[in-house]
C-alpha cells in the first residue's frame, strides 16, 4: 500500500505530470461550514441592532477591562510628562541657567528711650521702658511703615527703584517690571525688602536684595535715614502732645489771673483808694480815738459837776466838745456801713466802707487764687517737659548696612523642588478626582 494511501481520511489522485494532490477531508468541511454559521449569525445580530463587539467584550469582560487599564495608565503618564515633568525641567533650568543672581544687604537697629531701665524690670523690658513711652508699640509703628506705601512715597528721588529693580531686565521673573502702579511696585517691595521685629530684644531687622550689592547697601541706607527722621517726628509728637495740655493750662491760668486784675484795677479807680481795709483800719482807729476822747470829757465833765453848775463855762465847753466828737463818731460809723442789714435797708449805700471792703476781699481772694493756679500750672509745666525730655525717643543702630560678596539669593534648588512638588501635587489631586468620579459614575 503507498503512503498516499495510509492517510486516513484523505482521497488522493493522479493528475498529468506525476502530481499528486490531497483533497480535503471531513473535518476541513466542517471548519467551512462553521465560519459560513458564524458570518450568518454575525449579519443576524447587525440586522436586529445589536452590536456584535460590545456583545463579545460583555461575554470576554477581562480582556476588555485590561485594555481599558492599560490605556488609562498610558494617559496618566501622559500628563505626568506633559504637566509634572516638563514644566517643572523648564523651571529648573530657567533657575539654574537664566534667573539672576540676588545679592543681600542687612541692617539692624532699635528704637530706645533716654529714660533708662533696669535689666531686673521684666516688664519694662517687654513695653520697652517702665513708666515712660512704650518702646515696643514705636517699633512695631517702624516695622508696619517700613512695609507701607508711604516708605516708597518718603525714599528720595535719587534712588530710582525702577533702575534698580530692572537692572537684570531679561530675568521676568525677579526683576519688577516698567510703569507699575503703586500697589504692584508696593508687592514687588515687600517681596524684596524684608522687615522682621522681636518683641523680646525690641531688634527690628531688615535685609534687601537686589541685582547689585552696592545697590543694596544703597536701599538699606536709605530705609535706616527714614527710621531715624520716622523716629525722631514719633519722639517731638509724644513730646509736644505730653507738654500741651501743661501749656493749655498755663494759658488758661494766665488769663484768668490777668482777668481779675483788671476787675481789681477798676474796682481801685472807682473807690479811689489802693486798698479798702487799710481804710478800715485807719477808721477803725480813728473811731476808737474819738470815743477815747469822748469818754475822756465825759469824765471831764462828770467831775466838774461835782462842783460847777450846768450853765458854768467850763460845763458848757465840754458838752460842745462831746457833742462834737459824737457827730465825728456817727461821720465815721456812718463811712463804715449804715448800721442795718443789707437785706432789710432799702437804700444801702454800695460806697459804705464794709461794702467796699467786702467787694474788695472778693477780688482779693479770686486775685490770690488766680494766682496759686498760675504758679501751679507753671510748675506743671516744668515737670511735663522734664517728663517729655525723659521720654525722647532715638534710633540705635547696632548693624550698619552691610556690604555683600557673593550673591544668596535666589534659592535656586529650593525653588526648583518646590516647582516640582507643587505641579506634582496638583497632578495627584486631579488623578485622584479623575478616580473619584469614575467610581462614583
Amino acid at each position: 500500500m503507498s503512503a498516499v494511501e495510509k492517510i486516513p481520511g484523505e482521497k488522493s489522485g493522479e493528475i498529468s505530470g506525476g502530481t499528486i494532490f490531497s483533497l480535503p477531508s471531513k473535518k476541513g468541511v466542517a471548519v467551512t461550514r462553521g465560519k459560513t454559521k458564524e458570518g450568518k449569525l454575525i449579519a443576524r445580530l447587525k440586522k436586529s441592532g445589536l452590536d456584535p463587539q460590545k456583545l463579545l467584550d460583555l461575554a470576554l469582560p477581562a480582556a476588555a477591562a485590561k485594555s481599558a487599564t492599560k490605556m488609562r495608565h498610558r494617559m496618566m503618564i501622559l500628563g505626568f510628562v506633559l504637566f509634572v515633568a516638563a514644566p517643572a525641567a523648564v523651571f529648573s533650568t530657567y533657575m539654574f541657567f537664566w534667573a539672576s543672581d540676588q545679592y543681600h544687604s542687612m541692617t539692624a537697629f532699635a528704637v530706645r528711650s533716654a529714660n533708662p531701665v533696669a535689666p531686673t524690670e521684666v516688664l519694662g523690658m517687654v513695653m520697652g521702658n517702665a513708666g515712660g513711652e512704650s518702646t515696643t508699640s514705636n517699633s512695631y509703628i517702624v516695622t508696619d511703615y517700613l512695609q507701607s506705601q508711604s516708605v516708597l512715597e518718603d525714599l528720595p528721588k535719587d534712588l530710582d527703584l525702577q533702575t534698580i529693580f530692572n537692572r537684570e531686565s531679561s530675568d521676568f521673573i525677579f526683576s519688577m517690571g516698567n510703569d507699575l502702579p503703586i500697589e504692584d511696585r508696593l508687592k514687588y517691595w515687600n517681596a524684596m525688602v524684608d522687615v522682621s521685629f522681636d518683641a523680646t530684644s525690641g531688634v527690628i531687622q531688615v535685609e534687601v536684595r537686589s541685582f547689585r550689592p552696592e545697590d543694596s547697601v544703597e536701599i538699606a541706607k536709605a530705609i535706616l535715614k527714614r527710621s531715624e527722621l520716622l523716629v525722631n517726628q514719633l519722639s517731638e509728637a509724644n513730646r509736644r502732645e505730653t507738654v500741651r495740655f501743661a501749656e493749655e493750662g498755663v494759658a488758661r491760668a494766665e488769663a484768668r489771673l490777668k482777668a481779675i486784675r483788671k476787675q481789681m484795677l477798676a474796682y481801685r479807680n472807682e473807690t479811689q483808694e489802693v486798698s479798702p481795709e487799710e481804710n478800715a483800719k485807719l477808721a477803725v482807729e480813728m473811731i476808737a480815738g474819738l470815743d477815747q476822747q469822748r469818754a475822756s470829757r465825759e469824765a471831764e465833765k462828770k467831775t466838774l459837776m461835782s462842783y460847777l453848775d450846768e450853765d458854768s463855762p467850763r460845763i458848757r465847753l465840754l458838752n460842745q466838745q462831746i457833742e462834737a466828737l459824737e457827730g465825728q463818731l456817727s461821720s465815721a460809723r456812718e463811712r463804715l456801713g449804715s448800721g442795718t442789714s443789707p437785706s432789710g435797708s432799702s437804700g444801702s449805700n454800695r460806697t459804705a466802707l464794709s461794702f467796699r471792703l467786702a467787694d474788695y476781699s472778693e477780688l482779693a481772694l479770686e486775685e490770690e487764687f488766680a494766682q496759686q493756679l498760675f504758679l501751679t500750672s507753671l510748675a506743671s509745666l516744668e515737670t511735663a517737659r522734664q517728663e517729655a525730655d525723659s521720654k525722647h525717643l532715638y534710633l540705635a543702630t547696632f548693624i550698619p548696612p552691610t556690604l555683600s560678596e557673593d550673591a544668596q539669593y535666589p534659592h535656586r534648588l529650593l525653588y526648583s523642588f518646590a516647582a516640582f512638588l507643587l505641579l506634582a501635587g496638583t497632578w495627584s489631586v486631579a488623578v485622584m478626582m479623575y478616580y473619584n468620579v469614575r467610581d462614583r459614575t
